[in-house]
Parts: structure tokens; C-alpha cells; sequence
């Protein structure tokens, strides 16, 4: 026999338990932090998607103002390839296209913000995995360490 005693025995399963119980819950805590990442890049996805929509519906509005101005112009007898009509022409759809661009660096930035969060996430689930583990090696250890000298007892 080793010449522990029962509640020698039964302080390492405790300790065993303990461990398990460290590394255990830093899993899960990193399993959280991953589905947290998971919801954080969908997001952003969702809003760069939707700004990309927009930015489409802006195009559109605009070539129809467009087409609504060159009619309206049209009809009152102005040329459409020269002078003021030109310039309106030109002036529609350059807004119509800032505004088309503005939506989608919005979805990008959005798109880029929901990578970082998902980025910090990741990084805290990590570091959690990684506390939960080195706190179940110290205390295994530190239980090793104070009864080391029991084991040698005959």
C-alpha cells in the first residue's frame, strides 16, 4: 500500500475534481465566446449586406430621377445633350452615387467592426481556456507538492 490514508484519498479526488471542474468550465466559457464571435460576424455580414441593398435602391432611385428629369426637360423643349439639362443629368446621378458609395463604406465599416468583436471574443475564450487550465496544473500541483512526502512513508 502507499500509506495514504482515506483522506489523503479523498483529497485528491478533490483536487481531481477541482481540476476538472477548471478546465471544464474554461471550455465552456471559450464554447460561449466562439458562439458570441459567431453572432457578432453574422451581424455584421447582415448589416453590410443590407448596406449594399440600400446603395442598390439609392442607384436606382436615381437613374429613375434621372429618366423623370430628361422627360420633364424634354418636354419643355430643352436639348438634353448640352447646357443646363447636361449639368443636371450629371449632378443626379454624382449624388446618387456619393449616396450609393456613403451606404456601402457604412456596411464595410460595420463588416470591420463585427470582425474585431468577434476578434476580442475569440481572444477572451481563449484566455479563458487558457486560465481555467493553468489554474487545474497549479492546484494539482500545489496538492502534489504538499503531500509528496506521504508517498515516500513505507
Amino acid at each position: 500500500m502507499s500509506g495514504w490514508s482515506a483522506a489523503t484519498y479523498l483529497a485528491a479526488a478533490a483536487v481531481a475534481v477541482s481540476a476538472g471542474s477548471a478546465v471544464y468550465s474554461g471550455q465552456q466559457q471559450k464554447k460561449a465566446a466562439d458562439t458570441q464571435a459567431q453572432i457578432a460576424e453574422n451581424n455584421a455580414a447582415y448589416s453590410a449586406d443590407s448596406a449594399r441593398a440600400h446603395a442598390e435602391k439609392v442607384r436606382k432611385a436615381g437613374r429613375a430621377q434621372q429618366g423623370e428629369a430628361k422627360a420633364a426637360l424634354a418636354a419643355s423643349g430643352v436639348k438634353l445633350a448640352e447646357g443646363t439639362a447636361l449639368e443636371v443629368d450629371k449632378s443626379i446621378i454624382q449624388n446618387s452615387e456619393q449616396d450609393a458609395l456613403s451606404a456601402i463604406l457604412s456596411g464595410n465599416r460595420s463588416l470591420q467592426s463585427g470582425a474585431d468583436e468577434a476578434g476580442m471574443f475569440r481572444a477572451s475564450g481563449r484566455a479563458a481556456q487558457t486560465s481555467s487550465a493553468l489554474t487545474a496544473v497549479g492546484s494539482t500541483a500545489g496538492w502534489i507538492g504538499k503531500n509528496y512526502d506521504q508517498t515516500k512513508k513505507p
